[in-house]
């Protein structure tokens, strides 16, 4: 029975069970899966010679892969590992070969295919896309294209085949794909293109510059562009379609005014394009466009034993690294050369479509669906972006216009979150890279909405609550990036664009799973404004200022050096930021303080808050379950950065304030219907730099702040309590419930 699962003579990845496949497994593999999880989840060891596969159709479907990967039967002394993994509900048998299991010995994940009811429970009734069962004998181009074809004729919210407007350049190719040249519109014109995203790398691709221009609009030599570029003109070619839009070939490098107006079209260019390629696994253009042969894959059916004999297909991915999905596009995968960079955020998120060349298969992504071509499919709306972003952009009719707007404000979160984390080769790109997102999301906001400085007018109170999170380690290039950065002026203090740190923002807003959510400002935002340095009003400024009528706080903020000290043997030097705030609560002393600590250790430096270094500082659960947190998170990652070894305490600076801002409750529906309440309150800590009393008018002007940093401390409840949000504030009060003084203060 060891050949009971032979090849078929149609394909040499398929194979076809010769009799019914058992409907029993073995005690040896029921006990392995139904086993409490060893770690994280549950492992068995499946020795060949115990085997069964006459009445256990897991050990037949193991042995038949595995034989098949190694082109061989399996002696009687070895030793299959068998991982049952669950993967965001969907059941993944991995298969290893040998008894330690290690990563160079891994050999398959298999999980149902094509829509058939799986007759298992080792496998999820929801599986993995039927398109790829479809196409895992043919070239790369032909699956993307299947992919594509799908997309246009069976997504009713995504663009079919209609014309759009082509972009002012564009690549245009010729009968023979090597025949390529730039052509220039002067006048409105529509056509198809695609569009090309990939990682330049240290040697620069051929561009388009004002000495070149002329001779690109007569021709390009197919021979002066990189790998990559002749990939994507090939794949574009084998679609049908005439152009292809490149940055690097359409924009003129060396033309200031050029960039600045092309760039600002960003948005119509990626949103009108037929087709985004993305050369994700490539760090340079000598990487081309990797293509994905059906070797890794084998598909297995059949059917099962009478007398409910049911169809199965089986798919085996061989040599995918286990559950990890270091190939998926979710925004921040640093992994993927390409998603790491700045620029390439907006273009995923507003091509219509993407096909994603990546490491070990394709990947594709659009408004409707996600999908790869390994067994393993991901939760896609949380991996793949895009899908998410446009339900966001465009919410259902039953949604209520709180909500609309709520899920606008917290996309664009989200956007800012993921940008954040990214590299950008010239830190004045803040805003342009940013620039094609802003501009969508101004059209669904509306005209009277205005965009400042990566901020809006409509939610501007929790735009400004963004917070470095610091709890990570640095190497020391981000952080000679971090110290350059700062000394370039961007953004107004405000703006979580100032900095180059990742940033996070309060959860805020109603959202679809019922959790609800209050604002409550403590201050009155007078107004706020920006000064653009350019035509492109969602792109670089050149000034900024936010005019605030608050209670400010006086308070001091110093840094403390220990000695470097060896730990571990690492040699470890700790800076200690101590931030003192004069308050009128029966607090020892009037002084309330929050401490964050750097830690350099060798050449990376690890930051973090008190509360982060010691857990909850909370006070003893009542009746309702209050609990107090709180922290402080430094925003100028340069001073706490550059550890200069001191003896003595240091004075970061004069004149430090603490602006009470506001507070965010968050109400989470829990499954028992009770519910679960979260306060926090954040204030930003300032620092002056002007103290000039009156104003030309004689009047008296507004003193003028930057921001350095944020605190936030909150209340939580639970088991049940349902109107408890002002009861909170009155058992455990803010310690800036009382004092601080009423001003009017401008930020810069």
């Amino acid at each position: 029975m060891r050949q009971a699962i032979k090849a078929s003579p149609s394909s040499s990845n398929t194979l076809i069970s010769r009799a019914p496949l058992p409907d029993t497994r073995c005690e040896q593999c029921e006990a392995a899966m139904n086993s409490k999880p060893r770690h994280l989840y549950p492992r068995a060891v499946l020795r060949v010679a115990r085997a069964s596969p006459d009445t256990c159709w897991q050990c037949r479907i193991l042995l038949a892969l595995a034989e098949r990967r190694l082109g061989r039967l399996l002696g009687i002394d070895e030793v299959l590992e068998v991982v049952c993994a669950l993967n965001n509900r969907h059941k993944i048998i991995i298969l290893y070969l040998g008894t330690g299991g290690g990563e160079q010995n891994r050999l398959v994940s298999i999980s149902s295919l094509n829509g058939l009811p799986c007759p298992w429970n080792t496998f999820d009734a929801r599986q993995h896309t039927t398109s790829v069962a479809h196409t895992l004998a043919f070239h790369s181009y032909k699956v993307a294209s299947s992919w594509l074809e799908t997309c246009v004729t069976d997504h009713p919210n995504c663009p079919g085949t209609e014309d759009t407007l082509l972009p002012r350049r564009v690549i245009h190719i010729g009968a023979n794909y090597t025949d390529i040249r730039l052509v220039e519109h002067s006048s409105p014109t529509l056509g198809r293109y695609t569009c090309l995203s990939h990682c330049w790398g240290g040697a620069q691709p051929l561009t388009t510059t004002t000495h070149n221009i002329a001779q690109h609009l007569e021709q390009i030599e197919w021979n002066g562009i990189s790998t990559t570029f002749q990939g994507a003109i090939k794949f574009t070619a084998h679609l049908g379609i005439s152009y292809i839009w490149a940055d690097s070939l359409c924009i003129i490098q060396d033309s200031p005014q050029d960039w600045i107006e092309e760039s600002a079209k960003m948005c119509s260019i990626y949103e009108n394009g037929h087709l985004t390629i993305a050369a994700s696994a490539a760090s340079n253009g000598s990487g081309g466009l990797s293509i994905r042969d059906s070797s890794g894959f084998v598909r297995l059916g059949g059917t099962t034993s009478f007398p409910e004999s049911k169809p199965f297909d089986i798919l085996g991915y061989f040599e995918l690294a286990g559950i990890e999905v270091s190939d998926h596009p979710y925004p921040t995968n640093h992994r993927t050369p390409l998603f790491s960079r700045g620029w390439v955020h907006q273009k995923m998120l507003l091509s219509l479509r993407v096909v994603h060349f990546a490491n070990k298969e394709l990947l594709w992504e659009c408004k409707t669906v996600g999908t790869c071509q390994c067994p393993q499919p991901p939760t896609f709306r949380n991996i793949f972006f895009k899908e998410g972003h446009y339900e966001a952009l465009n919410p259902s009719r039953q949604s209520s216009a709180r909500l609309a707007g709520d899920l606008l404000a917290r996309q664009w979160h989200k956007v800012v979150e993921s940008y954040s984390s990214l590299h950008l080769s010239s830190p004045e790109d803040k805003f342009p890279a940013l620039s094609g997102l802003a501009q969508q999301m101004s059209k669904r906001r509306g005209h009277e909405v205005r965009y400042l400085a990566g901020l809006w007018s409509d939610s501007l109170l929790t735009d400004l609550l963004w917070i470095a999170p610091y709890r990570y380690l640095l190497d020391p290039q981000s952080i000679d990036g971090i110290l350059r950065g700062n000394h370039e002026w961007r953004a107004p203090s405000w703006s979580w664009a100032a900095r180059d740190v990742s940033v996070f923002f309060p959860r805020t807003g109603a959202e679809r799973n019922g959790s609800t959510c209050e604002v409550k400002a403590l201050c009155n935002i007078v107004g706020a404004e920006t000064t653009l340095a350019t035509t492109d009003k969602t792109g670089r400024i050149s000034g900024g200022q936010l005019v605030v009528r608050c209670r400010l706080f006086d308070a001091n903020l110093c840094r403390d050096i220990e000695p470097s000290v060896l730990r571990g043997g690492t040699a470890e030097t700790k800076a200690t930021i101590t931030l003192s705030v004069q308050v009128s609560m029966g607090l020892t002393g009037g002084v309330k303080t929050f401490i964050s600590y750097a830690f350099e250790r060798g050449t990376c430096v690890i930051l973090l808050t008190e509360s982060d270094a010691q857990g909850l500082n909370s006070s003893k659960p009542d009746e309702v379950g209050i609990l107090v947190k709180e922290g402080f998170n430094p925003d100028p990652m340069a001073e706490l950065l550059s550890m200069k070894r001191t003896d003595s305490r240091e004075y970061m600076g004069s004149d430090i304030k603490i602006l009470r801002i506001g507070r965010v409750g968050r109400r989470m529906p829990a499954p028992d219907d009770k519910k679960w309440l979260a306060d926090m309150e954040y204030a930003l800590v300032l620092q002056g730099i002007s103290t000039e009393a009156t104003d030309p008018d004689g009047a008296e002007a507004a003193r003028t702040y930057t921001r350095i940093g944020i605190i936030h401390h909150g209340r939580e409840g639970y088991k049940g309590v349902e109107n408890v949000r002002e009861d909170f504030w009155e058992r455990y009060p803010s310690c800036f419930e009382e004092g601080g003084r009423e001003e009017t203060i401008t930020l810069v």
